[in-house]
């Protein structure tokens, strides 16, 4: 339609007009104005939009709806008229589809501070109404399969399933910095049973104990465990290069042994090599007495390569400390042992004031077979031999 230039200013200025009694809690005189203008040919997302808004604001909610998606379909990102949608199916009792106009809305525009006040108070209070819809419909979820859950043959995974449909668990995926192995199975956390020997390293807890305590009082030092390289650019934004706030005293270092240290922990060295330890090239293994200063912290960070697992045996294991890996979080227990992946996002903290320590060490996944282990090894070797490129450690 072709709009006369006089009827043009008169549009405008009843879409002004509109939107200022809309302001002034006048949601009647508002719509009145604004389809005025609509009548005299003015079609765009504004004046739509006030509709939308004044006929909501008037619990007219078809209206709303309508007005509504004549706003969308002039523009698709408005996010204020999907907050009306939202509103309306609320007003309807259909929980699903308000959460999901709710949703949309939020993911089109994040409230912030600096947004105009109008659209933020809209945004926050869709925010406040998503929440409440996701705890209705966690607690109808939860009453309807909880008395699955309390049986005894519920499994992990049972309690994971629900908790990622309720939101209360996220969903985490390997990031390994230089290698995906695919096809392998996600755990964060390994099942022990995978794993005979862990019962037998675990008793063996008091002598690799007093051979620390050996090691320490031989004036071994814990170095930093990240060191910088002058080989490669630091790609640090956690400030843990040349921090020895998490400190190394190493057994094998990037595949080597230390016998220095070897030698005051034969006992340690003897259970390691026990252990289906991961040997390859100039990257593994690296065991280590890993210490976290008190207070200290090791930020979300991935490791190298997802064929492997990460072992920690917990040495001298203070109060309030802990350690996370995907979404579970665990604390350490002198004397029990446990297996990651760390190729997912995992993370450290010693809230405690005391050193904190654990015996650290790499085996392969209990699923690779011995020609696959062979593969990653050759794989690995030939990185590292291409350009003579030293590794250095990976964040553990």
């Amino acid at each position: 339609m072709t709009m006369d230039p006089t009827s043009s200013t008169n549009t405008q200025q009843l879409l002004g007009d509109a939107i200022t009694q809309l302001r002034n809690d006048q949601p009647a005189t508002a719509r009145d104005l604004a389809h005025r203008a609509v009548d005299l040919g003015l079609d765009d997302a504004t004046v739509w939009g006030v509709i939308a808004l004044a006929s909501r604001n008037m619990a007219d909610y078809d209206a709303a709806q309508q007005a509504a998606d004549r706003a969308i379909a002039h523009q698709p990102n408005n996010s204020r008229a999907f907050i009306v949608k939202g509103d309306s199916f609320y007003s309807q009792n259909n929980s699903r589809a308000a959460a999901a106009y709710y949703r949309h809305a939020l993911a089109l525009s994040p409230p912030h501070p600096d947004m105009v006040q109008e659209l933020r108070v809209e945004l926050l209070r869709a925010q406040t109404r998503v929440q409440e819809l996701q705890d209705a419909f966690g607690a109808h979820m939860t009453g309807e399969v909880q008395s699955l859950l309390d049986k005894e043959d519920c499994t992990p995974r049972m309690q994971g399933a629900v908790d990622l449909l309720l939101g209360k668990r996220k969903l985490y995926y390997p990031e390994p910095r230089h290698i995906m192995f695919p096809g392998l199975p996600l755990h964060d956390f390994y099942p022990r049973d995978l794993f005979p020997w862990l019962a037998d390293l675990e008793a063996r807890t008091p002598e690799i104990q007093a051979e620390l305590t050996a090691l320490m009082a031989e004036g071994r030092s814990f170095d930093p465990y990240l060191t910088e390289q002058t080989e490669r650019p630091i790609f640090d934004a956690h400030g843990m290069t040349n921090n020895d706030d998490w400190g190394a005293l190493y057994l094998w270092r990037n595949g080597a042994s230390v016998p220095e240290n070897q030698a005051l922990c034969p006992v340690t060295t003897e259970i390691m090599n026990s252990l289906p330890l991961v040997f390859s090239g100039q990257r593994c293994p690296n065991i280590l007495f890993s210490r976290l200063k008190a207070g200290a912290t090791i930020p979300p960070h991935h490791g190298m390569i997802n064929t492997r697992l990460i072992g920690h045996l917990p040495l001298v294991i203070p109060s309030d400390c802990g350690f996370r890996v995907g979404s579970e979080t665990r604390s350490w227990v002198e004397g029990e042992a446990f297996l990651f992946d760390d190729t997912l996002e995992h993370e450290a903290w010693n809230r405690s004031d005391e050193d904190r320590i654990v015996l650290i060490f790499e085996v392969w996944k209990p699923e690779l077979t011995t020609a696959e282990q062979a593969l990653v090894s050759c794989m690995l070797t030939a990185v590292d031999s291409y350009g003579n490129e030293d590794a250095g450690p990976a964040l553990n």
